[in-house]
């Protein structure tokens, strides 16, 4: 004997599970999370980061409590000196960035901004 289902189609409770992940993993639009920089061992990990313009930095301080501070040539805004925690920064305008610590002239990165498409 063959049984044949009548009714409504079943459920699976699980895709609204994954479904709600792969929103939440794309955001929906939002804003891409920031490019990280850290900043370890009296240096910026990777040293140089590719953006496009309006895009965001965010610099985590993990060197065992050594303070720096993040100067970026032609912008204004800089980070002050600090140990721990991060800092972020939007770049709008297309460029290449040189960034600094000025506690340790050895700390060099570079930030390339790319226009928006």
């Amino acid at each position: 004997m063959t049984r044949t289902r009548t009714g409504l189609p079943r459920r699976h409770p699980g895709l609204a599970v994954v479904a709600a992940a792969v929103l939440a993993v794309t955001g929906c639009g939002s804003s891409p999370e920031p490019t990280r920089v850290t900043v370890r061992n009296v240096a910026f990990d990777p040293r140089e980061v590719h953006l496009t313009a309006g895009e965001e930095v965010a610099w985590f301080y993990d060197d065992g409590g050594t303070f720096h501070d993040i100067v970026v040539d032609g912008l204004t805004s800089t980070a002050g000196f600090r140990a721990e925690g991060e800092h972020r920064m939007t770049f709008d305008q297309p460029g290449v960035y040189r960034v600094t610590c000025s506690i340790h002239p050895q700390m060099v990165g570079t930030v390339i901004v790319s226009p928006r498409r």
